[in-house]
């Protein structure tokens, strides 16, 4: 990962668009006054849900395999064990941005994924996310179920 060296810490130096893969899927969404503080700039947990929504939409529209096949049916949980996001520009009430997903890893009972936030052809935030498999009957890990497996890889290996 790039990094900045800031006064106390290294910080990540944000992309550009033309850096990702042309083959990353992405997920448009326009900020709404709903979204937004009273200066009209998107309230931070705001950014949590809509990377949620954009990695349970990228699950259907880029895998092939739907959160509620998952979680329902099948009984498995996706739950986060780690989230967090480094913010490099504000995003404002109708501004729009393009998430784009890419697999940084893909473990025995979890995997990773890094969402990058694009406002225009900058890069505004970014999300890190590792999610475990669980058993939503016992509460404890599994092991990644291959069709989610081989999905994430395969998609990892086009964005390369």
């Amino acid at each position: 990962m790039n990094t900045q060296d800031t006064t106390d810490r290294a910080f990540p130096i944000p992309l550009t668009r033309a850096a990702l893969s042309k083959a990353s899927w992405s997920h448009p969404v326009t900020f709404r006054h709903g979204h937004c503080d009273p200066a009209g700039i998107v309230y931070t947990p705001q950014f949590f849900h809509v990377f949620n929504e954009a990695i349970e939409a990228w699950f259907g529209a880029e895998l092939g395999i739907t959160y509620y096949d998952i979680i329902g049916p099948r009984r498995t949980g996706l739950g986060y064990v780690s989230a967090s996001s480094v913010f490099f520009l504000p995003c404002r009430m109708g501004e729009q941005i393009d998430i784009h997903v890419t697999v940084a890893r893909v473990g025995r009972t979890s995997y990773s994924l890094t969402l990058h936030a694009m406002l225009g052809d900058s890069e505004a935030l970014r999300g890190e996310f590792t999610t475990v498999t669980t058993s939503l009957d016992t509460h404890r890990p599994i092991p990644v179920p291959e069709d989610i497996r081989r999905a994430l890889t395969d998609y990892s290996a086009r964005c390369t």
